[in-house]
């Protein structure tokens, strides 16, 4: 019966509509596969060079293991935001003399060949060859060796239990947000050393080789963990019927902001209802912890103003990037439906205009606790905020014009490449890159302060403009409304 559930499992592979379509999407996950792989190598033959030039480290391996818990807890947020969970038409086989165990089990094990299991290989490897086998012995060797191995799928089962329950329950996710972000905090402010505690976990291996064992039995119980899970939900009323939605999307209050509320009210129902553009919404949220990572002064000289820059129109601008990037597209289902009612494309294009420069807003007030490294994110953040506002979005309208392909909302966020089309991929240049452009310029010419100054003086004048951009965008709009309708329909 296992041989015939992998049959079945290939043959709902192929015979399915995508593996015969999207080839380019195809082809670019191959080279990012590739291209991580390749950085993963790098940095394993980087990380074993810095390590064998330490001629104060006494144990190069006890050095190596205070990096492992980095790159553990970047991978596990790694594959919760992109890993697919392991899936099979299981339905019918429920009505047939097959044990829901048995079920269970294949997907569970039919998990384990995945790229991610195989990507820290390319880090671990290097190192192991050129420097722990010189330190270790063979037996203390392969146990090392065996803990790191064991660990990538202790990562493997935790991510697949805390996605499942993340997908069933916002409470879950909300509590895994706070935790990750208290851990990132614990470890950024010094409070607790977690890379030493975490190596001492290894270290221990390689002083008591037998310790080992501990892992197998973590994976063991994330194993039974992950189980239980699926068998308490094998059960096709558990399948059919409809569950009620604990949370009340009341949103009334938003048709008093406006002649647009309505149509507003309808854009963040569909953000909070639907699991693409609320997973979106909510990854944006991960990157206000970004400057953690770029604003760092290892040689004593200052956080540079291009980096603060850099920092700001990424986190403060993320959600309407990512929300703009498949505008109006994410209506693309129901869009012919929206044409003929009494709705105003002037209307929809207001709200989200609305949409996009509140999440601007909020995003930057969030970003004021970068303060405490330079007080320059006052004025920096707010700069680039006014631009993403005043220009970035009108921007996003005029590429908008050129979607052709509806979004399919209840497809995961992460990896998705539903609904990308050449203009998906060409909207970062101008957004992106054309601040940027800018700034280089404007700073060689007059200095830092002018250019900083020219980019939120442009954002206020769009802002101040808007209600006249808006009209003309609603004019082109409309004049491209059948043939939307038409592509939507296509796609």
């Amino acid at each position: 019966m296992k041989r015939n559930l992998y049959y079945f499992a290939w043959r709902e592979i192929t015979r399915s509509s995508y593996f015969s379509k999207n080839m380019a999407a195809k082809g670019i996950l191959i080279f990012l596969a590739l291209y991580f792989s390749a950085t993963a190598l790098i940095l394993g033959f980087a990380l074993t060079e810095t390590l064998a030039e330490k001629t104060d480290i006494v144990s190069k391996v006890a050095a190596f293991n205070t990096f492992v818990f980095v790159y553990a807890g970047f991978d596990l947020v790694l594959r919760i935001m992109m890993q697919n969970l392991p899936t099979i038409g299981f339905q019918p086989f429920l009505t047939l003399p097959v044990k829901r165990k048995r079920i269970a089990r294949f997907l569970l094990n039919k998990s384990v060949f995945h790229f991610f299991n195989v990507l820290p290989l390319f880090m671990i490897l290097p190192f192991t060859f050129k420097l722990a086998v010189n330190e270790l012995q063979t037996p203390v060797l392969a146990a090392w060796l065996a803990s790191l191995v064991l660990m990538i799928f202790v990562n493997h089962y935790l991510a697949i239990y805390i996605k499942w329950r993340t997908n069933e329950s916002n409470a879950w996710f909300y509590g895994f947000l706070g935790l990750a972000a208290a851990v990132i905090a614990i470890n950024k402010l010094g409070i607790v050393d977690l890379n030493a505690a975490y190596g001492k976990i290894f270290d221990t291996v390689v002083a008591y080789p037998v310790a080992v064992v501990v892992f197998p039995v973590l994976i063991f119980l994330l194993y039974f963990l992950n189980q239980q899970f699926l068998l308490s939900r094998f059960y096709i009323d558990e399948l059919s019927k409809k569950k009620e939605d604990k949370m009340t999307h009341d949103f009334s209050w938003l048709g008093r902001v406006g002649e647009y509320g309505k149509m507003l009210t309808i854009e963040v129902k569909m953000i909070a209802r639907n699991k693409r553009p609320r997973t979106s919404a909510l990854m944006s949220l991960l990157f206000v912890l970004y400057g953690f990572l770029i604003y760092k002064d290892p040689e004593g000289k200052g956080v540079s103003d291009f980096m603060f820059m850099l920092g700001g129109m990424i986190m403060t601008g993320m959600f309407s990037m990512t929300y703009g990037q498949f505008f109006p597209a994410w209506h693309g289902r129901y869009y012919p439906l929206l044409m003929v009612q009494k709705v105003k494309m002037k209307e929809i294009l207001q709200s989200a205009f609305f949409l996009m420069a509140a999440s601007n807003f909020i995003f930057y007030l969030l970003t004021l606790g970068y303060m405490f490294i330079s007080p320059k994110v006052l004025y920096i953040h707010l700069a680039v905020m006014l631009y993403n506002v005043g220009v970035n979005t009108f921007v996003i309208f005029a590429l908008g014009l050129n979607s052709r392909k509806a979004v399919e909302l209840e497809q995961r966020a992460a990896f998705n490449y539903q609904g990308m089309s050449a203009t998906n991929w060409l909207i970062t240049f101008p957004v992106i890159f054309g601040p940027f452009a800018i700034y280089g310029l404007l700073t060689w010419l007059l200095g830092n302060n002018i250019a900083f100054a020219v980019l939120g003086g442009l954002g206020i004048i769009g802002i101040i403009l808007h209600p006249k951009l808006i009209d003309y965008f609603a004019k082109q709009y409309v004049k491209r409304k059948h043939k939307m309708v038409a592509s939507y329909k296509a796609s």
